[in-house]
């Protein structure tokens, strides 16, 4: 099980590193912890055809800016990105948030939600991952800033398949998440409802994930074996003013 939060993290603290093919643990570990506002849930990809392995690299995000003019501002992003065998990958997840020259009369409020799933499985290399969180206030007293990334890591024998129930369900998480734009609730409650809806997609990840673990994937000669198991890790950074 791996799982960790931060707050307050800066650029270079919110980088997160994983290496997937040197990592020891194995099991089944579920912890809860783009283009920006855009939701990229929709039908499985199609089979490339290709008999080999393949490289991939992803950038999500959601990006906030909320100022004198535009007050109130807020963006939320879940993305799907199903690998199957994978030589390796490079993937980037970040929420960034900003506030900026509001009065006290009339503050300010900011927010950025970013949801990032990695499906990989087979004999690969390794994946590094990025997961990146900040929020920023500019001269803007008084005003709420947040920005929260969840990076959601699958790790299985045989290459994972989201069915059509599974994409259902992230559908119905996703407009959960654009519909926390209506909320006045303070960065805090903010913050575990996002929780929240990060657990249940670990949910519907594991219930997908223990569809293809009952057999390993064979390994090719030069790559590290997948773990024998199905493995999720989940990185969740979340940067807020005030804190």
């Amino acid at each position: 099980m791996t799982q960790t939060h931060h707050r307050k993290e800066r650029p270079q603290r919110a980088q997160q590193l994983l290496r997937i093919g040197l990592l020891a643990t194995a099991g089944l570990a579920a912890v809860a912890t783009a283009a920006p506002a855009e939701a990229v849930v929709g039908p499985a990809p199609a089979s490339s055809g290709l008999t080999m392995p393949e490289v991939h690299v992803a950038v999500d995000g959601a990006i906030s800016n909320a100022n004198r003019v535009h007050t109130r501002d807020f963006r939320a992003s879940l993305s799907i990105h199903e690998y199957g065998d994978t030589v390796g990958a490079g993937v980037v997840n970040q929420a960034l948030a900003s506030s900026s020259g509001c009065t006290g009369s009339e503050h300010c409020r900011s927010v950025a939600i970013s949801f990032q799933i990695v499906t990989m499985g087979g004999s690969h290399l390794h994946l590094d991952a990025r997961n990146v969180s900040r929020a920023t206030n500019n001269h803007c007293t008084g005003c709420q800033t947040m920005a929260g990334a969840y990076q959601f890591i699958v790790d299985t024998p045989q290459p994972i398949h989201l069915n059509s129930a599974d994409r259902a369900a992230l559908a119905r998480i996703q407009r959960e998440l654009q519909a926390l734009r209506g909320t006045s609730d303070s960065p805090a409650a903010l913050k575990q409802q996002a929780d929240n809806l990060a657990a249940r997609v670990v949910s519907v990840l594991k219930s997908a994930a223990g569809r293809t673990s009952a057999h390993a994937a064979p390994t090719r000669a030069g790559f590290f074996a997948s773990p024998t198991s199905p493995r999720i890790t989940v990185h969740s950074l979340m940067d807020g003013w005030p804190s």
